[in-house]
């Protein structure tokens, strides 16, 4: 429902209230958060071996947290923002408590690591929800306004969604693609994550501490950077082997968009690098929407594509035919969906200088991208046992 109500507003633009603001929200706060904790604790009871348990509490108490602030920001109310921020932080902070105990008590699991880098994400949204608080409130003024969004941003794109994505790729990725992890990839990713988690930690309290201006905050924004870099390196080294197994392995719907995302990934890092780098900050909001279209928006599409012939599939003679009707087109629609990502990317780097050239291509690239997301939705929700789509 939050990534409907985020295309209508994509649409709509500045004509709904909260604008692109609560258009790039519904899709962070509400389609990532809600993904991020239900993934990772999922995940994370599969490599710490824990016992299941259902927490039928907290979807519940976190989307009323997510609503509040979703409301209360546009509304500008004061304490609506305030009680849906720590609402939604408590529940993050339940969630990483429970990864830390399931951890802690799996004993010889191979991948309980990852489980690890889990908890440094949800780490990252507390940092990220106490800066968007202050931003939200505004507390945080002038030079501290722009240091602040540009820590908000970082934290919560590449630390609470960025890292849950990397660890969840080292396993996830070549399953997806019914083939192989590489020999030694999740030793070299554990190590890379641990050294990318702690960078980016760095990195961002650099960017805030950049606020104080003057040659001072340039010289903490260019060592920020540097220090991104780390975090960059660590992409690479996560989404390299993933990239070569699935660009090996068979045709399969979740084949394209995975080669896709592993490849927009590390080149947008040290994109961001670049530009944090140079302080051309202007720039940042265009690599946000290509970060959060081209990789998280496609990885979450792919996860869901790829699941959803085991929900909905009772047999699994339906299921086959579900997995053989996502694979059909699914080349098609990864085309036309990243060239809208491309498109939607130009667009807003190119902001008034392209005038209306550059409306236009956003339009077309947003068309190509939600209209590839609703071709796949339509595919997978076609009633089992009907004609096929064609």
């Amino acid at each position: 429902m939050y990534g409907v109500a985020a295309a209508v507003w994509i649409v709509a633009g500045d004509r709904l209230p909260g604008g692109r603001w609560l258009a790039v929200h519904l899709f962070t706060l509400g389609v990532l958060t809600n993904v991020v904790v239900a993934f990772s604790q999922h995940f994370g009871q599969t490599v710490t071996r824990a016992a299941g348990q259902r927490w039928r509490w907290q979807p519940i108490v976190l989307n009323a947290g997510v609503v509040l602030v979703l409301v209360g920001i546009p509304a500008r109310t004061t304490w609506a923002t305030g009680l849906g921020a720590t609402i939604t932080t408590a529940v993050v902070v339940v969630a990483y408590l429970r990864l830390r105990r399931m951890r802690h008590a799996s004993v010889g699991a191979r991948f309980a690591w990852i489980a690890r880098v889990y908890e440094r994400a949800h780490g990252s949204f507390v940092h990220g929800a106490i800066l968007g608080a202050l931003l939200g409130l505004g507390v945080l003024r002038g030079s501290w306004y722009g240091a602040g969004r540009m820590a908000h941003l970082h934290v919560n794109i590449l630390g609470w969604t960025g890292l849950t994505l990397l660890a969840t790729l080292v396993f996830f990725g070549p399953t997806m693609v019914r083939t192989r992890i590489e020999d030694g990839a999740d030793a070299r990713a554990a190590i890379a994550l641990r050294y990318g988690a702690t960078a980016l930690t760095i990195a961002v309290l650099l960017m805030l501490a950049a606020g104080v201006g003057g040659p001072a905050g340039t010289a903490l924004r260019a060592i920020a950077a540097a220090t991104l870099g780390v975090y960059a390196w660590a992409v690479g080294v996560v989404c390299l082997p993933v990239l070569r197994a699935a660009h090996a392995a068979k045709p399969s719907a979740a084949r394209p968009a995975l080669i896709a995302l592993c490849g927009w990934f590390p080149v947008l890092i040290w994109a961001d690098v670049a530009i944090v780098a140079t302080g051309r900050l202007q720039l940042l909001d265009a690599l946000g929407l290509a970060v959060l279209a081209g990789v998280l928006g496609q990885a979450v599409a792919t996860a869901f594509g790829y699941v959803a012939p085991a929900i909905r599939g009772r047999t699994n003679a339906e299921r086959a035919q579900l997995i053989a009707r996502m694979a059909r087109g699914g080349m098609v629609r990864t085309v036309a969906y990243n060239v809208g990502v491309a498109a939607v990317a130009v667009a807003a780097a190119g902001g008034s200088a392209l005038e209306a050239a550059g409306s236009q291509l956003a339009a077309l690239g947003w068309l190509l991208v939600i209209g590839s997301l609703a071709t796949q939705m339509a595919v997978g929700l076609w009633p089992i046992g009907r004609r096929e789509p064609a």
